[in-house]
């Protein structure tokens, strides 16, 4: 049977567990109603303990499966989801949400299967026989849950690709949507044709200039789509149908591991898609063309997607047409405007006449012709207003007035042609007559002038040839070069030939003035032709033009050199740099290969060869890891060299280009390959090799780690195998072992049967003595009777058993109670030794088990009992028939003495259990006593750690003084050295600043000059023009004289640097930073865009934002570093980064670097989690895009949308103005506010909160509130960079309060130190340790009573365990908790420690009912709360707002000024009453009342006397204790009646009672009439509670005869009661009386019960009569 039970199988599911336990059941049934009970004893607790395995395994298992059906669940409804494109914008919220809530779920469920895990690990650990299906159903649980967890990772993944897949094509409709309103915008709003005035075409190409910006912000989002649409997923595949109609095969690929049967497929696999019919699973063809059926969301259908592409590319296309549409109409009106200017010099050279004009005019009329034709001729190229034949026309019109203008100038005569016509009139005139002498003198000063301009000009051509050919040499020597070289010694040695060119150009230089000389003399000689021959001068604008063109040239030549010089010195440091650098990484790229190469050649055999292999492999990829820096080092100085160089060739490159167009002649150039190409090979093969080393690096040590974590796996697995082979023969020896014992169970069956032979033939035997027998029966039916008689008493003992049993149920739930209750009221001491109690509930657990064992061993006795009943009863019937039976009644005479013993057995077996239940109970006790024993070790554990808390504090004061001395002393170093420092940069920055004016008004005052100089040479030619219009009115000739040259320069390229962006001088004009008139100076040249930048650097930089801080050798650190660094709290950072964002950058001041949010953030400039907020900020620099329009909003404009609230909105443009101006997002620049609020940057409201220069930031020294400008006034300028940086604040010396930490400063400005004490704390004499000593009455604890001193029992115990032990009041003992926690502190005078209200109630000091109240009483010491405002104020200001009720606040007041001064809240420490009255903490009416010791003041009681006293007069009745210094009170012994007597009848007892109401709406304190005139209580509850409230008073009233009586008077209302005459007239006995003697009885009592009994004895009337009275009074 055993064996039977020992090879049952193990269900393994819960119907096979269930049908097991039935048959369980009837198995165990069957043992016990086997007729050998005694030798199935075994078998019987075999069975009970299968049971009870069974019912373990069957709860398990059902808790496992419910598990496996829920994770199955979860999984099914991922399965089965569709994650295609149909209803996506719908789906993917939704989805969203219920990802959400299923990771929360799990996250529950995670927590339930950790319970289950111990519960298994539980009987796995117990060696449950079924191990090995708990096993096999545990594993599929965290299969599946393991399956699950991966498939919400690869949810995770659907929902971020199918939200960008989402928001992909919402972009590109709503860009294609946009680009079809700039389409139809631009063909309505832009058309013309020839018939369109000059002033229209004009006013239609500023606006298309203006549309362009527009068109040209959806660039940006256009090429953004084209990147994104590469990336975006395919949905529309994951549709059967969409599939199906796909031409090419599609791609998928797996989002995690799957493996199925032996085939298998991981994470970023690609496959072929066969079949996806099935919503949940697909049939794919995966790596080496295995056919799997796989899950779909474990699937991805990877980029690229036609759609999205396509989608992007039609965006693009659009855009691009726009622009074609846009190049077009820009043509178009340009050609226009030029054919205009042509047709309008054509018009006007054809009107003109040869006495219209001088010559001059003409060549400037037939110049302005020839540009303008040549513009149109520009222009035309290309535009459709114009064909061929209209071109034609042009030329032809063209060639007309160029003809009609050689005829003008034919018409004019020439010097020859005026000296034969001198000639001519000399001949026909007498040779002595005047007029002949006349002309002979002008042809003399004629031929004179001639010959003295023609040498000048034969000097001048002489010199343009020679100065010519120099330049000429130089020219073609410095287009020799298109590039430099990578070699250091060729670029030394052409910076040589380029110094020696420089000095070659400065020996020739002669020729240069030398030509400009005679220019000049040419020029004053034909200046000085008489003004009768003014149609004679030469022309001379030509040769000026020569001399300028030469001069020029000169210029360039020699700027070109020194430029190039410049550039070869940059570019040979950074050449230099770059090759030491990269040689130096390269030679370690190489040692570093061959320590890899030689790493991956090694050999191992065992595991610590392969570990010491991996941490030499660990070792060197650390080290290739942290050469990454060193790396990207080369990398960026390759770039820059790089730059230089390209930078370099560019300037070579636009030389010769200009050359070319000066000169019209072609240069040779040369196909060369640039060395920027070279450095950037080298570098991009540097970092290739790096990143091939790291690679390798990376690759192999996760190979060694993957290699050790095999090997172990295999170490483990070996050892599993021995294990189980040493199992598997110790398993074969017990077989063995079993065999040897079946064969002696055979042989002892062989035996046994032989004894039933014997037996057989003794009963024959025995039929011979049956006389015998009968004699025999009668004794065995005495002894059966003896036997009913013993089971009746083993049934009674039964019962007992079964009473006693119940009762230790009982004991048992007692002591389970109240170990709940000592575990709920220890719970915090007990989560300590949680292992301990863990250890207590498996006894508990092992007990309960014990108990049910019992109970289920009772139920079998009682079973037992039962069947020997009837085993009893049959027994006896078989007596009866001895005569017949005597054989079987002797065999039932040995069973039942058999069974007799049995049962005595089973009852040692219960005295046994019964002795260990005693066992488990003292085990139990012991587990209590424990629990308190360490109750009262953690509570010396805290008085020890207090103690080492007080000396390290004190060691900490001192370390804090010595380190306060030396911050001291490096506070003033570095406060002498800032100051010497802050002088130093103001002088440099007044330096800088004088040098910037001086050479702005140095650059004014020139320019004045050349405007006087040019304003004067005009004047005089105007002044030249008169005279000589005044000599020859009647003139019509025309003076030719040297044109002016005028300068127009291209409106594009006057181009300035914004915050952001650049922006044009055009946009500048229009927005008013810059007038019309600087602009009309910049087109004509005038001014240059860096002189007038200059002007407007407020507009166009700002002045600056606070970049951060700075901190003596520390220097300077950004906002995010002084926020980490504690020296900024996380409020202020932010602000302080969200005003560098709004105005364009953030800063990081050690590298003087600007940046966008996101550089800073990838930088570590600013922390990740602030990057929303910033970026929020930055859009109000770089403006919020309008989601529906996409346009750049502003500050204002976002505001109206509530994008962001009113206050960030108020306190970004703070910022912006306080820098500069409120930022325009458009046009990246700085605009006055007023200004601003035109253009609608911001609105009326904004303005007007703008002007009051509200207080938006925080002072990060006083964490006031302050403005940005205000702040900005605190910073320093740091004279290098030329940042602003906040100096950071010091912190002070502190010492510890009542409540937190107090200044120094505090502390003298409260008087409590004196100067001299200030003097040595800065000296170092004085530490902050002797500060708290000294001021320790101030600081800390007070001197209030802390106890009661116990007289009767000689002991010490607290003021709240006097209440419960009766020995206090509950009144007094609240009024002396409340001075306790009004005073500062609960104290334990015990164990003297002070504490909280909160943590005295924790540790029992006081009570619950207490609580509240003391709670508000503590307040006096941390301060109330202004419900208006929300200040901190103190008692008085609580007392004066009604907060609390008068006459509760004067004894808390008078509590602290008892024990040692008026507590200031905010402060934290106590302060003197001067003090007090100065800083408003009560007024002079206070004073006087805290200051009067009469009754009224007398708040609180002494137990002993009964009297009303004063705190004061409380506490001079008290004690000191010797050991602790506490104030204890002492309660006198109440057994001496005499000295009770006594000391009762010293004085005259006075005992209030009042009444206090507290408004259920305000929560404050109110009298009883306050209430009544607020309505708050009726009429008669008036009456009720005033009557309550009395002020009683017993006084010693002396007659003249000398008789004294004792009289109980109310002072409140008069009234007085005789105790003699209310004991004569039996209002009281004598017991009441020797009661209030013994002071059993209060005042207040005694006087009620004299009143009480009184108003019995009153008539009706009378009390009528009295309470109408008695209204008047109170209503009066």
């Amino acid at each position: 049977m055993q064996r039977l039970i020992e090879t049952s199988p193990w269900g393994e599911d819960a119907a096979t567990i269930e049908q097991q336990i039935l048959s369980q059941n009837k198995f165990h049934s069957s043992i016990q109603r086997s007729q050998e009970v005694e030798r199935a004893r075994d078998e019987l607790k075999m069975s009970f303990a299968r049971m009870g395995q069974l019912r373990e395994l069957q709860n398990i298992i059902e808790e496992i499966s419910r598990a496996i059906m829920w994770v199955n669940e979860r999984e099914e409804e991922e399965l089965v989801f569709n994650w295609g494109d149909k209803n996506i914008d719908v789906y993917i919220p939704k989805k969203q949400e219920s990802y959400s809530k299923l990771m929360s779920a799990l996250e529950v469920k995670e927590k339930e299967l950790n319970k289950l895990k111990q519960k298994v690990d539980g009987l796995l650990k117990n060696n449950h026989p079924a191990s090995d299906k708990i096993e096999a159903y545990m594993d599929t649980l965290q299969t599946q849950w393991s399956w699950l967890l991966q498939i919400t990772k690869c949810i995770h993944v659907h929902l971020k690709e199918n939200a960008a897949y989402s928001q992909f094509f919402k972009e590109a409709n709503e860009i294609y949507s946009k680009l079809q309103k700039e389409h139809e915008n631009i063909r309505k709003k832009f058309t013309c044709d020839k018939g369109t005035s000059l002033e229209n075409l004009t006013e239609l190409l500023k606006n298309l200039e203006r549309e362009k910006e527009t068109i040209m912000e959806n660039k940006r989002q256009v090429k953004n789509l084209v990147n994104k649409s590469k990336s975006i997923v395919r949905l529309r595949p994951r549709n059967p149908e969409e599939k199906s109609s796909s031409p090419s095969p599609v791609i998928v690929q797996a989002l995690c591991d799957f493996k199925q049967d032996q085939k298998g497929i991981f994470k970023g696999d690609e496959g072929i898609l066969t079949d996806n019919t099935q919503r949940s699973k697909w049939h794919v063809t995966g790596p080496g063309g295995l056919d799997m059926l796989i899950p779909s969301v474990c699937l991805l259908i990877p980029p690229p997607n036609p759609i999205s592409i396509g989608l992007a590319n039609k965006n693009e296309q659009y855009y691009e047409a726009i622009m074609g549409i846009w190049n077009q109409l820009y043509i178009n009106i340009k050609s226009l405007i030029s054919w205009q200017y042509c047709v309008k010099d054509i018009n006007h050279i054809n009107s003109l006449t040869l006495t219209m004009m001088r010559p001059e005019e003409y060549r400037n009329i037939i110049k302005s012709l020839e540009t303008h034709y040549q513009e149109f001729l520009r222009n035309s190229h290309g535009s459709e207003m114009f064909g061929e034949d209209e071109k034609k026309r042009m030329e032809g019109q063209y060639a007309g007035a160029q003809t009609h203008y050689d005829t003008l100038v034919i018409g004019l005569p020439t010097y020859s042609e005026l000296r034969e016509r001198v000639l001519r009139q000399l001949e026909g005139t007498a040779a002595d007559s005047e007029q002949a002498k006349f002309l002979r003198k002008e042809l003399d000063l004629l031929n004179q002038k001639l010959g003295d301009l023609l040498s000048y000009l034969r000097n001048l051509c002489q010199s343009l040839l020679q100065a010519e050919d120099v330049i000429k040499v130089h020219e073609a020597r410095l287009t020799e070069k298109e590039t430099t070289s990578l070699d250091l010694n060729e670029v030394e040695r052409y910076r040589s030939t380029l110094k020696q060119m420089k000095s070659e150009l400065e020996n020739k230089r002669d020729l240069l003035k030398a030509m400009e000389s005679d220019l000049v003399n040419a020029v004053h000689v034909n200046s000085q032709i008489s003004a009768s021959f003014h149609k004679c001068d030469v022309d001379l604008s030509k040769y000026a033009d020569l001399v300028g063109q030469m001069s020029d040239r000169w210029r360039r030549i020699q700027t070109q050199i020194d430029s190039r010089v410049w550039d070869l010195e940059k570019q040979e440091k950074q050449l230099r740099h770059f090759q030491q650098s990269s040689g130096v990484v390269d030679q370690w790229i190489d040692n570093a290969k061959q320590r890899q190469d030689t790493l991956q050649a090694a050999k191992f055999s065992d595991i610590q060869a392969l570990m010491e292999h991996l941490n030499q492999q660990k070792v060197l990829h650390s080290e290739i890891k942290g050469k990454k820096e060193k790396v990207e080092d080369v990398q960026k100085d390759a770039d820059t060299c790089a730059t230089s160089i390209k930078d370099y060739e560019l300037q070579l490159a636009s030389y010769s280009a200009g050359l070319e167009t000066l000169l019209n002649i072609p240069i040779k150039k040369t196909m060369l390959q640039s060395p920027a190409t070279v450095v950037r090979e080298e570098a991009n093969d540097l970092q290739s090799r790096y990143i091939e080393l790291l690679t390798r690096s990376s690759d192999y040590y996760k190979f060694l780690g993957e290699m050790l974590k095999n090997m172990e796996e295999l170490k483990i697995r070996n050892t599993k195998i021995e294990l189980l082979e040493e199992e598997l023969r110790r398993l074969k020896d017990n077989i063995q072992d079993r065999s040897e014992k079946n064969r002696s169970l055979e042989d002892a069956l062989s035996r046994y049967k032989l004894e039933l032979s014997q037996s057989k033939e003794q009963l024959i035997s025995m039929e011979e003595v049956k006389r015998t027998t009968a004699m025999q029966a009668s004794v065995a039916r005495e002894s059966l009777d003896t036997t009913s008689s013993q089971l009746t008493e083993l049934s009674d003992k039964l019962a007992r058993l079964t009473y006693q049993l119940d009762e230790e149920k009982r004991k048992r739930r007692l002591a389970e109670e109240r170990y709940t209750s000592q575990q709920e009221e220890y719970e915090a001491a007990v989560r300590r030794r949680q292992k301990e109690l863990d250890e207590v509930n498996w006894s508990k657990i092992d007990l309960e088990k014990a108990v049910k064992d019992k109970d289920r061993e009772l139920e079998r006795l009682r079973m037992q009992l039962e069947e020997e009943a009837t085993r009893r009863r049959g027994a006896e019937q078989d007596i009866s028939k001895t005569s017949m039976m005597v054989q079987q009644s002797q065999n039932h005479y040995t069973e039942i003495l058999s069974e007799r013993d049995t049962l005595l057995i089973k009852l040692k077996q219960l005295e046994q259990d019964k002795t260990r239940q005693g066992r488990y109970e003292e085990e139990l006790n012991r587990i209590k006593v424990s629990l308190e024993t360490e109750l009262r070790n953690k509570q010396r554990l805290q008085e020890e750690r207090d103690k080492i808390h007080k000396d390290f504090t004190y060691w900490k004061s001192q370390y804090e003084l010595k380190e306060g001395q030396m911050r001291q002393c490096d506070s003033d170093k570095d406060k002498m050295e800032r100051e010497r420092l802050s002088l130093k940069s103001d002088l440099e920055r007044m330096m800088v600043e004088l040098r910037t004016v001086e050479e702005r008004h140095k650059g004014r005052l020139q320019s004045s000059q050349r405007e006087v100089s040019d304003l004067a040479l005009k004047r005089d030619s105007l002044e030249r023009e008169l005279r000589r219009l005044q000599q020859r009115p009647d003139s019509m000739s025309i003076q030719t004289q040297t044109d002016e040259k005028v300068v127009t320069v291209d409106p594009s390229k006057l181009v300035f640097d914004g915050v952001r962006r650049k922006v044009t001088a055009h946009q500048l004009c229009d927005c008013g930073i810059i007038s019309k008139a600087t602009l009309e100076q910049l087109l004509k040249g005038k001014r240059t865009v860096e002189d007038v930048a200059m002007d407007i650097q407020l507009s166009l930089k700002g002045t600056g934002v606070i970049a951060g801080m700075v901190r003596g050798p520390q220097g300077r650190m950004s906002i995010t570093e002084a926020k980490t660094k504690n020296l900024l709290s996380q409020e202020s950072a932010i602000m302080l980064l969200e005003a560098q964002a709004a105005t364009g950058h953030i800063v990081d001041p050690k590298f003087n670097e600007k940046m966008s949010v996101d550089a800073a953030c990838s930088r570590g400039v600013v922390d990740t989690d602030d990057r929303d907020t910033l970026m929020t900020a930055e859009a109000a620099g770089t403006g919020f895009k309008d989601p529906y329009t996409g346009k750049l909003l502003s500050i204002g404009q976002a505001l109206k949308q509530n994008r962001l609230d009113k206050k960030t909105a108020l306190r970004l443009l703070q910022a912006q103005e306080s820098v500069g101006g409120i930022l325009d997002p458009v046009l990246s620049v700085f605009l006055p506010k007023d200004l601003a609020l035109d253009r609608n940057l911001i609105d009326e409201d904004l303005y007007r909160a703008l002007n009051k220069k509200p207080a938006c930031y925080l002072d990060p020294i006083t964490e006031e509130k302050i403005s940005y400008s205000d702040l900005r006034l605190k910073c320093r300028m740091e004279p290098a960079s030329g940042l602003l940086l906040l100096p950071v604040p010091e912190k002070p010396m502190t010492v510890q309060g009542l409540r937190g930490e107090v200044s120094v400063t505090e502390l003298i400005n409260s008087n409590l130190l004196s100067e001299t004490d200030v003097q040595k704390l800065n000296q170092g004499k004085l530490s902050s340790k002797e500060i708290e000593d000294k001021l320790k009455n101030y600081l800390h604890g007070s001197n209030c009573i802390a106890g009661i001193y116990d007289e009767a029992n000689n002991r010490i115990m607290t003021i709240y365990q006097a209440m419960k032990e009766g020995l206090l009041r509950r009144g007094t003992t609240l009024e002396l908790l409340e001075a306790q926690a009004a005073s500062g502190f609960v104290i334990d005078p015990i164990n003297n420690v002070c504490m909280n209200v909160e943590e005295a109630w924790k540790r029992g000091l006081v009570g619950k009912e207490f609580k509240d109240k003391l709670m508000s009483a503590e307040k006096a010491v941390t301060g109330y709360k202004d419900p208006h405002t929300g200040n901190t104020i103190s008692l008085f200001q609580a007392i004066e707002k009604d907060l609390i009720e008068k006459g509760h606040g004067i004894r808390l007041l008078e509590a602290q000024i008892a024990s040692g001064g008026i507590i200031d809240p905010k402060e934290s420490h106590r302060i003197d009453v001067d003090i007090a009255y100065k800083r408003g903490y009560f007024d002079e009416e206070m004073n006087e009342i805290l200051t009067y010791e009469g009754d009224d003041t007398k708040g609180f009681f002494d137990p002993n006397t009964q009297e009303n006293l004063t705190y004061l007069q409380l506490k001079e009745r008290c004690i000191t204790d010797p050991k602790t210094g506490l104030v204890l009170l002492p309660l006198r012994d109440k057994t001496n009646p005499q000295q009770m007597v006594q000391q009762s009848s010293q004085k005259n007892i006075l005992r209030k009672r009042r009444v206090v109401i507290v408004d259920p709406d305000t929560g404050k304190e109110m009298t009883v009439r306050e209430a009544y005139h607020k309505e708050l209580i009726d009429y008669d509850t008036f009456l009720n509670l005033s009557e309550q409230e009395c002020e009683w008073e017993e006084i010693t009233i002396r007659a003249s005869d000398g008789s004294a009586r004792m009289v109980v008077v109310d002072r409140k209302t008069g009234t007085q009661y005789d105790i003699q005459d209310s004991l004569d007239r039996g209002i009281i006995d004598q017991t009441s009386l020797e009661q209030y003697r013994l002071g059993t009885l209060t005042l207040t009592q005694f006087a009620d019960l004299i009143t009480s009994k009184s108003s019995l004895k009153q008539c009706g009337g009378s009390g009528r009569q009295r309470s109408e009275e008695t209204r008047k009074q109170l209503l009066s």
